[in-house]
């Protein structure tokens, strides 16, 4: 079934590949004390980046999967749930780590994303799709949330 892409395929791909120059530049400019400030919520910037790190990660699995199969595979998942158990994980990691994880994962995301077929990428850029391929989106909300924060104090 054909799905219409809620973003262009390649403003989509510029906009993933700008995201990870700017989440390359955050991490660059974040210290250790900086990677431990509370976001609230029990989260910290470094969990935060964990988390994008996770979610990124995945969409490379997807998308290589996607690729191998030539064909839509997977399911959604509970976002929620999956963010609510990863945060204890996250936790536990250096912020410094999964710093590091996170840009290595956006790059991985970015690189899977520009390998997928043109038919395929765009189920990925679709409402509802089992995996968010336009990456930029999700990481740029984050890269907001800890400028944001780390301003106010």
């Amino acid at each position: 079934m054909a799905s219409t892409p809620r973003f262009s395929i390649p403003d989509t791909l510029a906009a993933n590949a700008d995201s990870l120059l700017e989440l390359r530049a955050l991490v660059g400019r974040l210290s250790d004390a900086d990677l431990a400030h509370p976001l609230g919520g029990g989260w910290t910037v470094g969990s935060a980046l964990g988390h994008l790190a996770f979610w990124d990660m995945r969409a490379a699995v997807m998308a290589d999967r996607w690729k191998i199969d030539n064909a839509i595979s997977g399911a959604n998942i509970d976002d929620e749930g999956v963010n609510e158990a990863l945060e204890p994980l996250l936790l536990a990691v250096s912020g410094r780590a999964v710093a590091t994880m996170a840009i290595a994962a956006a790059a991985a995301a970015n690189m899977a994303m520009n390998r997928l077929p043109p038919e395929l990428l765009s189920q990925a850029l679709a409402e509802g799709a089992v995996f968010n391929g336009a990456r930029h989106a999700h990481r740029r909300e984050h890269i907001e949330q800890i400028g944001r924060v780390l301003a106010a104090s």
